[in-house]
């Protein structure tokens, strides 16, 4: 029963999210005297507002977009006088960022979820309540980073306020991702003593805190900390060496590496690690200007690196779970 409830809510939430994405150039042009903002829009030559659907060049946005996307060389707006930039419109620069993460929500927050109760939890006899739930942490903190990152890219270009706001709300569930990806880890990791896996989540627990205290901050969003912000990321993934290190320490690399499925994390890390290096370093689009405005720019580098690295994780983890409980490393 508990599992058929929290399926069916998260299905309710991935249709509202999708509901969302799919309003999303309507939603994110909604007039800005609606919500406080800190600079209007250019007006054109022809004194009409120039965010009126077709593309529009670099200087004719306002300047904070230009410090969110400085090589990008237009941005695309509705315009309701014309069917064909009507349609056009709706593939915009954040279109692929939203779906991206929309569909990422839907799969952790559904398809795996039925994938891991159907194909693993019932299939181990030795499985353990406490697995399914560092599962559905692991589910939820995916799920919800992909929501929020999906939220944000849908109103973030309403004006800086409502940018401001969504740009904490999208920084927070990355963290609640590496966090919940850090728990279930830690769990198998020392799965047969519950002290120092308790003692790993606290500290885990506690760096995340860390870096949202940081997000929460009024300096943390300002473009001038973008190189910050991949770094405050790194060092909290960076974080997991301490609990790997100490399980190697203790019980060996080989049991460790079955516990972890340390080739699997590995793989996982290096997609982590590119995606972020190609949004610190704004490649390619530093690189080719104007090239990679609406398919390859770094940021959908990243939204794709880290979608394939939650995958990966996930299966990193089922191989876990299969060698700790129903494999030659169920016996503590």
């Amino acid at each position: 029963y508990v599992w058929l409830t929290t399926a069916s809510r998260s299905l309710n939430f991935a249709a509202q999210l999708l509901l969302i994405s799919t309003l999303h150039p309507y939603l994110s042009h909604i007039p800005p005297n609606m919500e406080k903002t800190t600079e209007k829009t250019p007006i054109g030559s022809s004194g009409e507002d120039v965010g009126n659907g077709r593309l529009l060049t670099f200087d004719e946005i306002p300047s904070w977009q230009k410090c969110v996307c400085p090589y990008r060389k237009e941005r695309c707006k509705e315009d309701k006088t014309d069917t064909f930039q009507d349609t056009t419109s709706i593939f915009a620069q954040d279109t692929v960022n939203i779906h991206s993460h929309s569909i990422g929500a839907i799969i952790f927050s559904i398809i795996l979820v039925f994938h891991f109760y159907t194909t693993l939890y019932q299939a181990v006899p030795e499985a353990q309540p406490i697995d399914g739930v560092v599962f559905l942490i692991y589910f939820s903190g995916v799920a919800a980073c992909f929501a929020c990152s999906a939220l944000f890219h849908t109103v973030g270009n309403h004006s800086q306020h409502i940018h401001g706001i969504y740009n904490r709300v999208d920084c927070c569930g990355i963290v609640l991702l590496m966090w919940g990806a850090s728990l279930a880890s830690i769990h198998f990791a020392f799965i047969c003593n519950s002290h120092l896996r308790s003692l790993h989540w606290f500290l885990s627990s506690a760096s995340a805190s860390g870096c949202i205290t940081f997000i929460l901050g009024p300096m943390f969003i300002k473009p001038a900390y973008r190189t910050a912000r991949a770094l405050t990321y790194l060092s909290l993934g960076l974080f997991a060496i301490v609990f790997i290190v100490h399980g190697i320490y203790l019980y060996g690399f080989m049991m460790q590496r079955k516990r972890l499925a340390l080739e699997w994390m590995g793989l996982m890390a290096l997609f982590n690690f590119l995606g972020c290096t190609a949004y610190a370093f704004r490649f390619p689009e530093v690189k080719f200007p104007g090239r990679f405005d609406l398919v390859g720019h770094s940021h959908q580098i990243m939204h794709v690196a880290v979608l394939i690295a939650g995958l990966v994780h996930y299966h990193g983890l089922s191989q876990a779970f299969l060698e700790t409980r129903g494999g030659a490393l169920h016996a503590c």
